[in-house]
């Protein structure tokens, strides 16, 4: 009987960015043999389906698969694996009763922690300005209390003053909204 070893992951940027993605439009299923990464996001975003099947390829070597979802906009990158869970340090199953955060190694370097931010608000955020009123924000939306700790935690170690609220965490003043959706690079997707 062969036993396949799978090499711990890369603790990088990528990585990071990659557990964000995952923590927000992402899933984790078991299965008898191996283990599922499941991201579901808008068919139409071709260029950010590219970007995680490029983060998901550098993490783990191996090309996920892309499917268009019928009769609905949206795409599924998977890609099955053994242990994936284990190396990423995030459960399998619903995120919200396994009350997920992020791990703990992206707290050790200010560049992760800004990585894993912007895969949370590509997936679960949003950037909104009105000059007409002079309102603009960048918003994290999230129903499981601790990851909103987290990013909130994140936030304000990286120098910013969010605030939280009961399903949100949100920037609204107007130099810190710019500054991190620039240190981000909101919504910008470059090749690896």
């Amino acid at each position: 009987m062969k036993i396949l070893l799978y090499p711990s992951l890369k603790k990088d940027g990528n990585l990071a960015e990659l557990i964000g993605i995952i923590l927000g439009d992402g899933n984790l299923y078991e299965h008898l043999r191996t283990e599922n990464l499941r991201i579901t996001c808008d068919s139409n975003d071709v260029g950010y389906i590219q970007h995680i099947a490029r983060r998901i390829k550098k993490a783990f070597y191996k090309q996920p698969s892309i499917r268009k979802r019928k009769n609905i906009n949206a795409a599924s990158i998977d890609l099955y694996q053994c242990k994936i869970s284990e190396r990423l340090d995030l459960p399998c199953g619903n995120k919200i009763r396994n009350n997920v955060g992020i791990p703990s190694w992206i707290f050790l370097d200010k560049k992760h922690i800004l990585k894993c931010l912007k895969g949370l608000f590509e997936t679960d955020g949003c950037f909104y300005e009105e000059r007409d009123n002079h309102t603009r924000c960048i918003e994290f939306k999230n129903n499981c209390k601790r990851l909103r700790e987290d990013v909130f935690n994140s936030l304000t170690t990286l120098g910013f003053k969010p605030q939280f609220g009961r399903n949100y965490i949100r920037l609204a003043k107007k130099g810190e909204v710019y500054r991190f959706k620039k240190a981000i690079d909101f919504r910008n997707y470059i090749a690896l």
